[in-house]
């Protein structure tokens, strides 16, 4: 989350990598102390104790000689109570069309698990969906978008949320349908040597596939992160009486995140149309 990123391309963030590594860290029993900028980013990510319930994720420690590999993995569910409507009309995501979902004909129940929980303006607020996991929210926040790191526009999102909106009505919402599969190994990190209690390690896999879907029915997200080491020789509000929509046609940011959790276990920038279902 505190790795730099590109301002124009589409970004995730997912929990169970940095799980991984916490995981190896306490394998090794030592801080992993190495000067490599990736290895202090991880060091000094943000997660508390509470992103993932001990019954939420999967790990698996094995030791092999010398060896040693951490599989971290979990699934995420977040059906609606509610199923939104598919949009029929046209909806265009940066000006190209893509499928949409939300609320055209206004529906009490779809706006009562559909929260508008921060307005500024039509390109500016943010969204709370409750899901049928009462444990985790569905957060979108369009116009969030620019930050150096995921943890400063977290830090947006959270101040937006703060102060928060008198406006709970809304006369439609239309949500892009994302689909989002990517497998990523994290080359700043392989290959680099470290030493814990005197004991040489180098880090020789790293790697996390991720799998995340938001559509009518709800968000679906699935995740894996490996590790294997080896020993070796601000914005300002201005309120309104009420947004007549709620479009989410530009750049925004998706965060899945227990409700008591001041970190989300996954996230996701949306800058283009390349996690969107564009078959008309």
């Amino acid at each position: 989350m505190l790795t730099p990123i590109d301002a124009n391309k589409n970004v995730a963030y997912a929990a169970s990598f940095t799980l991984a590594w916490n995981e190896m860290r306490q394998q090794v029993g030592a801080p992993i102390n190495n000067k490599a900028k990736a290895v202090k980013w991880m060091n000094d990510s943000p997660v508390s104790e509470d992103i993932l319930g001990p019954k939420e994720f999967k790990r698996d420690v094995r030791i092999k000689g010398e060896e040693i590999t951490v599989l971290v993995n979990f699934q995420r569910e977040l059906g609606f109570d509610v199923p939104m409507q598919p949009l029929k009309e046209a909806f265009t995501f940066n000006g190209k069309p893509v499928k949409a979902f939300g609320m055209v004909d206004y529906d009490p129940e779809i706006v009562a698990e559909a929260h508008l929980a921060y307005y500024r303006d039509e390109d500016h607020f943010v969204m709370i969906l409750d899901s049928k996991d009462k444990s985790s929210d569905i957060v979108l926040a369009k116009g969030f978008n620019k930050g150096a790191q995921l943890h400063v526009i977290l830090q947006q999102i959270q101040g937006a949320l703060r102060k928060g909106t008198n406006i709970k009505e809304y006369a439609s919402l239309k949500i892009p349908v994302l689909k989002f599969q990517e497998e990523e190994h994290f080359k700043e990190l392989e290959g680099i040597d470290f030493k814990a209690k005197g004991k040489p390690y180098k880090i020789k896999t790293a790697r996390q596939k991720t799998f995340f879907s938001l559509e009518q029915e709800g968000a679906i997200v699935m995740d894996s992160a490996e590790l294997v080491v080896d020993t070796m020789a601000a914005l300002t509000e201005m309120e309104v009486m009420r947004p007549p929509t709620l479009a989410f046609d530009k750049p925004f940011v998706l965060m899945l995140q227990k409700k008591k959790s001041m970190f989300p276990y996954f996230m996701l920038k949306v800058e283009n149309e390349e996690v969107m279902d564009t078959n008309q």
